[in-house]
């Protein structure tokens, strides 16, 4: 008879600029079996890079860096593959940032004030692929999904990068990944990454579903 195997422990990347906070972070999971802390970064450089070699299960990954925002970091972390799940943690409870984390890739937003055991649960979601929103913002969440749900075509593309909105035009004339690429002088494989991001921001799962927005947007005079 075989003895089942036991399920891999989470591999998880600490990328936050205090040596204390990282320490701390060490100490709140090292009692958790199914948790282990791959490595850790002071930037997002050094993250980036400990990421691409670790291939960690979930980034734990801070707003505010050194070189540069923790948003262009999870845009970055999320273009890798295999795609790590980002769970932000941050001292910030600004609906903004929640609205930006999100948008970027994030799979979840935790204050730093909460527990080791908070901190666990949310890391065990998170890679299960469910999202974790911190509890003390449930609200201010609330209020986003409503305005997301009442959010215009228009309004979708107005949160899209210049580049993003011409890769969007060219899905809209039905072009393919490949083609859109011949058209700006990218790989398709760059192309399918804008589109993730595109499908994050405009908060959609499909192409067709893009191509319509762009559509009812020219319609009202806001392509």
């Amino acid at each position: 008879m075989n003895a089942q195997a036991e399920p891999k422990p989470i591999k998880v990347l600490l990328i936050d600029d205090s040596p204390i906070i990282r320490l701390g972070l060490r100490s709140a999971l090292e009692d958790c079996a199914d948790i282990v802390i791959a490595g850790e970064a002071g930037s997002a450089t050094e993250g980036l890079a400990a990421a691409a070699k670790l291939k960690p299960d979930v980034v734990l990954l801070d707003l505010h860096l050194p070189d540069k925002s923790g948003l262009i970091a999870c845009r970055e972390l999320l273009k890798m593959r295999p795609q790590p799940k980002v769970l932000v943690l941050t001292s910030s409870s600004n609906e903004r940032n929640v609205q930006e984390a999100l948008s970027a890739g994030a799979r979840g937003y935790l204050l730093k004030d909460n527990d080791g055991g908070a901190l666990a649960r949310a890391l065990r979601l998170v890679a299960s692929g469910q999202p974790v929103i911190d509890p003390s913002m449930a609200g201010q969440m609330l209020n986003l999904v409503k305005h997301r749900g009442e959010m215009t075509a228009a309004g979708r593309l107005s949160q899209l990068s210049p580049q993003e909105r011409r890769v969007v035009a060219f899905l809209a004339e039905g072009l393919t990944n490949k083609e859109i690429g011949d058209r700006l002088g990218l790989t398709e494989k760059t192309i399918k990454n804008y589109l993730a991001t595109v499908f994050t921001k405009m908060n959609i799962a499909r192409r067709s579903q893009a191509a319509a927005l762009f559509v009812e947007a020219g319609k009202s005079g806001n392509p």
